[in-house]
């Protein structure tokens, strides 16, 4: 119980994503629905769907990675963890606010690379944090080949 306080710290703190870029989705929508979209878009709903799940994720891998403190062995891979955070909340407003999917898969693609780095830190320090993240990686793969087909088609 007495983690409990660290849990919903990081839960909440993985969601500093979707309150970065809500504004900008909802602002940016129409502007998306409006250009040519790839076959394999999947519906709107979806995104919230998944990513909801993923910060849930993400929370509790930063959970496992930090509950027995800031140990110099974890260090590299939460500086990692903060890093891939931070290019994940630049994303959005980039994507959708300043509609630059050019800039936005820039970003995206520095993601993806942190991302691994983080996956390659964690494994030998907390496999709990490494699977969770696991399905996070997946979707980035995904969202990187969507943001690529929408430059491509537009």
């Amino acid at each position: 119980m007495h983690h409990l306080p660290r849990l919903i710290f990081w839960i909440v703190f993985c969601q500093l994503p979707t309150w970065a870029g809500a504004t900008s989705v909802s602002q940016g929508i129409p502007w998306f629905h409006g250009l040519v979209q790839p076959s394999f878009m999947p519906p709107d709903w979806l995104f919230g769907a998944v990513w909801s799940v993923l910060y849930i994720l993400m929370g509790v891998a930063g959970f496992y990675l930090t509950r027995r403190g800031l140990r110099p062995e974890i260090r590299p891979a939460l500086l990692l963890f903060i890093s891939q955070l931070a290019l994940n909340a630049l994303w959005t407003p980039i994507f959708f606010g300043r509609q630059e999917p050019g800039w936005a898969l820039l970003v995206l693609t520095a993601l993806v690379f942190v991302t691994a780095w983080l996956l390659k830190r964690l494994w030998p320090v907390c496999r709990q944090a490494f699977w969770l993240l696991v399905p996070y990686i997946i979707w980035l793969g995904f969202a990187w080949s969507l943001n690529y087909a929408v430059i491509l088609l537009n």
